[in-house]
């Protein structure tokens, strides 16, 4: 089965799929409701928080209102009755929903509170498709796919497929689980909302299990016997040291000095390597990487996105390059030609240094005598691809890279047997970062500062939650608002996941080295993009995010030792989680406070498609790892399970082990 096997789906809802990450059936079904309307209940309108969420039946009562302010800006403005209350919407630049509000309709609407006084407005309204079932799923969907033609879709998908995972319908059994395949269809099509939620919680589970006991598998090749012997090379490795433009630290002396150690002792190397932003971890890596070069073998380095590792491909040929060192790129987007001369030099042993994205373990790559993998933003990498890149050379030593401070309990639990380099002080003018709230009608005061900071040669991230949205400010529209408004003279570009390498690589360019001052984007400039001029940053739907990873982004800006500002734009109150960031600028004590509050999903880096996860929104916390841990105990005990796992799909469904049509 494939997308145009299932009714509705033509080639240009396949195109608005392929944009979010979606390409098969599978894809689908791992794009989990966001929430449940069960007719059966009222909503509470005297108790709904301000901004939260909400589904009601209203009836249109009155005329609907229809206005064009000016070009590009229109509204339509209805009063619904809703058990007794009154509920104004509005709806912005969509003038269908005009043609479907008659006086009398009923409604089914998905939105968000506003108060004024007593009176309630629902804001960023979505007109849902009503159904007879008691419990209706909502999800969080592309334009152009609807409500009803997503249920369709699913509906079709769990009558074609059958779905297994790795734990024995015995053992679910006996931990209160349902089976991978019963939890897949009450996930989509729920009786209750208990059944909803078990069925999360069992998804979830199984997920988890299964990403413990990978875990489990590839730290234990840790273990085995040393193969690569290191040559003693400690004075030529200061040399590469003193060369670098900044003095190391502390920490970084210490962490290559442990490297280094470890590289000589009787076993291979299997090392975790994990700092706060700015704390210097590339540098640790590259001299653990020319360490290893000056005793004749081959490095490589694999970072999950294109923007990534080019940008390590460029710090790497400067720094190897003055060192007499070749290093080779490849990634996906290579020319025929460029692809062969790489592979050419990874054989031939030319090229000692190999930058890249996953493209680093294609079948067809072939290294000549690779001693040491370093992966950076290892969470973001299925365990088996990270596996696949070790396994290009027997024996070969390990680092792995987390730039998202992991909670002590959580990397006890993933990387209990690797030995952990952590490096928590910052090079000196790296902490000029400070965080602020913005209320939205303070705005027009923002984007002022940031045409007068553009006006003085710095930058500014402006980061949306979403790509394109009609619930939330989105990248898109904040971009087309912004390049045609207040921010007009000040060069405005637009990056985001759904944009070609070459689109991604010309708007980062621009805004890096060009006349943009200002980029709109989505969470893809997160990871390791560098730009020294960048001093301030903006952050819309900041409660989508966890604190790690909002951390993660201010860490983008102040990296040349400027005072820089992080705004977060507030619609009302900031949470207490906004606060303590604002408050708080050590990426681990965020990272204990995360895992906390929110649980673990941030840091296993879950897989997200619009507003779902691989873990099914659930809530991962130290409770359900040590859940997890026991069941993958009882797995990888059994000899069939383990091998079964040691054998897992690649990719973004790693917990799933076989999906056949019926």
């Amino acid at each position: 089965m494939n997308l145009r096997d299932i009714k509705g789906f033509g080639d240009k809802r396949i195109e608005k799929l392929a944009a979010c990450g979606i390409y098969d059936p599978l894809d689908l079904l791992m794009l989990f409701p966001h929430t449940y309307y069960d007719r059966r209940v009222r909503p509470d309108w005297d108790g709904l928080p301000e901004g939260g969420e909400v589904i009601f039946r209203g009836t249109v009562t009155g005329r609907p209102v229809f206005r064009r302010v000016r070009r590009g800006l229109s509204f339509v403005k209805a009063v619904f009755l809703s058990d007794g209350r009154e509920i104004t919407c509005t709806w912005f630049n969509q003038d269908y929903v005009f043609r479907q509000l008659a006086v009398g309709a009923e409604k089914l609407i998905l939105g968000r509170i506003k108060r004024y006084g007593r009176r309630v407005e629902v804001t960023a309204p979505q007109l849902l498709t009503m159904r007879d079932t008691d419990v209706m799923p909502v999800y969080r969907l592309p334009k152009g796919i609807t409500q009803t033609v997503m249920l369709e879709a699913v509906g079709a998908i769990l009558r074609g497929v059958t779905i297994k995972g790795y734990i024995s319908s015995e053992l679910a059994e006996e931990y209160g689980l349902l089976p991978l395949a019963a939890a897949f269809r009450a996930v989509h099509m729920p009786q209750s909302l208990s059944e909803a939620e078990r069925a999360r919680q069992s998804i979830a589970l199984e997920n988890l299990v299964y990403t413990l006991s990978a875990y489990n598998l590839v730290k234990n090749t840790g273990e085995a016997a040393r193969t690569n012997k290191y040559l003693r090379k400690e004075t030529e490795l200061a040399a590469a040291a003193d060369s670098l433009p900044f003095r190391l630290t502390a920490d970084q002396k210490k962490a290559v000095t442990d490297i280094v150690n470890m590289l000589h002792s009787d076993r291979r190397a299997n090392v975790l390597l994990q700092g706060d932003v700015g704390s210097g971890k590339t540098a640790v890596a590259f001299l653990a990487m020319y360490y290893a070069v000056l005793s004749g073998y081959q490095v490589a380095l694999m970072a999950p996105t294109e923007i990534l590792a080019r940008q390590h491909f460029a710090k790497a040929s400067d720094f190897f390059g003055r060192l007499g060192v070749k290093a080779g790129l490849l990634v996906g987007s290579l020319k025929k030609t460029e692809r062969a001369a790489v592979l050419g030099g990874l054989k031939s042993g030319e090229i000692s240094v190999a930058v890249g994205t996953h493209a680093l373990i294609s079948g067809d790559v072939i290294y000549r005598n690779l001693a040491l993998t370093v992966t950076d933003e290892q969470h973001r990498f299925g365990v088996c691809q990270r596996g696949n890149l070790e396994n290009k050379a027997a024996g070969a030593d390990n680092i792995v890279v987390s730039a998202t401070p992991i909670p002590r309990t959580l990397a006890l639990t993933l990387y209990g047997q690797l030995d952990s380099v952590v490096l928590s002080e910052r090079p000196a003018g790296k902490n000029n970062t400070l965080t602020a709230t913005v209320p939205e009608n303070k705005l027009d005061d923002m984007y002022k500062y940031i045409a007068d900071k553009a006006a003085a040669g710095e930058k500014t991230y402006i980061v949306c939650p979403r790509v394109d949205s009609e619930d939330s400010v989105s990248a898109v529209s904040l971009y087309k608002e912004l390049s045609r408004g207040p921010l007009s003279g000040a060069g405005v570009r637009l990056l985001h996941g759904r944009m070609s390498e070459s689109e991604k690589d010309r708007a980062m360019l621009e805004f890096a080295d060009g006349d943009a001052s200002v980029l709109v984007c989505t969470t893809v400039i997160e990871v390791g993009i560098d730009v020294k001029s960048a001093t301030t940053m903006v952050i819309f739907g900041a409660d989508r995010f966890g604190l790690s990873q909002l951390h993660q982004l201010r860490g983008r800006i102040g990296r040349d030792g400027r005072q820089s500002w992080c705004f977060i734009v507030q619609s009302g109150e900031p949470s207490e989680r906004i606060k303590f960031l604002c408050g708080c600028s050590d990426g681990f004590r965020l990272a204990e406070y995360d895992f906390d509050a929110r649980g673990a999903g941030d840091f296993l880096g879950t897989r997200q498609h619009g507003s779902s996860s691989a873990f099914a929104g659930v809530r991962v916390d130290a409770a359900m790892i040590a859940q997890a841990k026991r069941i993958s105990d009882r797995l990888l005990a059994d000899p069939a399970a383990k091998s079964a796992i040691a054998a897992g799909a690649e990719g973004r469904s790693e917990f799933i082990r076989s999906l056949s049509l019926n």
